[in-house]
């Protein structure tokens, strides 16, 4: 829940700068329904096919003492629901309606002029986690001068809508996609996902042990360790294309489940990752061990037994890394 609590606050402050920058009345951020709390949805709400049809109130600056906090407006319905809808901006210059039609106000208001403006909804790649038919979300500022709002005004707030999507999607789908780097359901559920893709029998599970840890942790002490640890952990993620899976155990081992086709030469990557961690002060080495899926052709894809068969005869350490890879062959 802190996160939770941390990205409202982030938002509030962003309907502060855009009553700022738009001298506004109110300034409101809308967001669709159970965006942000989807661990926790509201009462009534059903998760993500509610989050289809209604945007709420998550951040508001405003000088009116009538606002009401617990807001929730329907996708396609009124001013608001309609830039939901439609992703467009609206300007309603005067403003000739009741205030209650906005569904933000419990009492009346002597709105003068209006400016929405919708806040893209990201989407995470691969997750997708927010993607269409989301909608979009709503940066509404509204005014009790009998101005309009100027062109400047409504380019920057528009500017804002993008700082507002851009938050969401480090705070939602970045954070949701790294925090479950290392859940081993997400491992399985990635494995399951390649196997169909490519064939169970198409894959190898190469488990990566570092060997030197212990003697980092004598000679450097823990933290030196642990630093050089992670720091190849970063290196795998990033040499590794987001379709092969990969999970450290608490052990500190790291599993990673590749085409056997490009086994060899993901191995050869592996320990080159290693020796260029590798240093006097601080000795690295890893041992790498494959493991086909083959080998446990007549019981099915059972992650469990693969990892109880006899690794592979191309298993090595690198410090006897070879000086020639050749590619692996389908199962």
């Amino acid at each position: 829940m802190m996160y939770i609590n941390q990205i409202r606050e982030d938002l509030k402050k962003l309907a502060r700068l855009g009553a700022n920058i738009s001298e506004a009345h109110t300034s409101a951020i809308f967001l669709p329904t159970g965006l942000i709390d989807r661990s926790a949805p509201s009462a009534g709400s059903s998760g993500d096919g509610e989050a289809t049809k209604s945007i709420e109130l998550v951040a508001v600056q405003s000088l009116s003492q009538g606002l009401s906090r617990d807001c929730r407006i329907q996708v396609g319905g009124g001013l608001l629901g309609w830039v939901a809808q439609h992703g467009r901006s609206i300007h309603v210059a005067p403003f000739d309606l009741d205030s209650s039609t906005l569904g933000l106000y419990s009492d009346a208001e002597a709105i003068k002029s209006l400016v929405a403006v919708p806040i893209p909804m990201p989407s995470g790649e691969s997750e997708g986690r927010i993607s269409s038919p989301t909608p979009a979300g709503v940066l509404m500022c509204d005014s009790r001068r009998a101005v309009s709002f100027t062109k400047v005004q409504i380019k920057h707030l528009e500017d804002l809508a993008v700082q507002v999507s851009r938050l969401l999607f480090w705070a939602l789908v970045k954070r949701d996609t790294t925090s479950v780097e290392s859940s081993w359901e997400s491992f399985r559920l990635k494995l399951d996902q390649l196997a169909d893709a490519i064939g169970a029998q198409s894959i190898e599970i190469i488990r990566i042990s570092v060997a030197t840890f212990a003697q980092v942790e004598r000679e450097c002490g823990v933290s030196a360790a642990v630093q050089q640890s992670e720091q190849f952990m970063r290196l795998v993620q990033q040499a590794l294309p987001p379709h092969f899976p990969l999970v450290r155990l608490p052990n500190g081992d790291i599993l990673i489940a590749l085409d056997n086709m490009m086994s060899a030469f993901f191995q050869h990557k592996l320990k080159t990752l290693a020796n260029h961690l590798n240093s006097g002060a601080r000795p690295f080495s890893v041992s790498l061990q494959g493991f086909p899926a083959r080998l446990a052709r007549a019981q099915g894809f059972d992650l469990d037994l693969i990892l109880q068969q006899r690794p592979s005869a191309a298993a090595t350490s690198t410090k006897a890394a070879p000086s020639v890879v050749v590619g692996g062959n389908r199962a």
